[in-house]
Parts: C-alpha cells; sequence; structure tokens
C-alpha cells in the first residue's frame, strides 16, 4: 500500500520505486543520508556508485542489508579484511570473505 512518502517511506517497494525516479545526485545523497527504509539507502549508494560512500555505508550503516551490498563494490583489500574480521553479521563476514577472494584473484 503506497504511503505517498516516497523515499522516505518504510514500505520497501515504495522507497526504493522513489529512489529510482531521482534525476539528482544531490537528491541521491540525502536519500542516503536521511531514508528509514536501508533497501532506498542500498538502491542510492548503488545509483551514486561513489566508493568512498560505499566504502563508509559498508562498515557503519546499521543495517546489514547495505553493509552485506556496499562489502561487494569495495576495492580496498585491507578494509574489506577489516570488515570480514569485525563485522558483528555473519552474512555481512560471509560476503566480506568472499569479496576478499575475488580480490585476491585478480
Amino acid at each position: 500500500m503506497r504511503t505517498g512518502l516516497g523515499w522516505r517511506s518504510l514500505d520497501p517497494v515504495e522507497a526504493v520505486a522513489a529512489v529510482h525516479e531521482i534525476k539528482t545526485r544531490e537528491e541521491l545523497y540525502r536519500v542516503v543520508e536521511q531514508a528509514m527504509h536501508p533497501e532506498a539507502r542500498r538502491m542510492a549508494l548503488l545509483r551514486l556508485g561513489d566508493k568512498n560512500l560505499m566504502a563508509r555505508y559498508a562498515e557503519w550503516d546499521p543495517s546489514p542489508i547495505v553493509r552485506r551490498r556496499m562489502v561487494r563494490e569495495l576495492d580496498d583489500e585491507a578494509l574489506v579484511q577489516r570488515i570480514a574480521e569485525s563485522d558483528p553479521d555473519s552474512s555481512v563476514k560471509d560476503s566480506a570473505y568472499s569479496r576478499l577472494r575475488q580480490l585476491r584473484r585478480t
């Protein structure tokens, strides 16, 4: 059920659909900083493609959904190693270890 809140919605379908409609980088940055639903933040981060911002959210976003997806975008082996060893969520750790294997093969 649509709430009319767009990317501010707690409904993941509504929030993500609204992020897909955003046309400016400034608005995407606002979503990253303010969205309540992690799927909206995840999508905005991916659309921005800002590796430094992805690295920050891979380490400290409150949602494992966001951290898990962002770690797959990282190229900094030391950072990925640190996340693999210290993240409290096992799925994020697994993604980090998988990313480490990819980075070490290249």
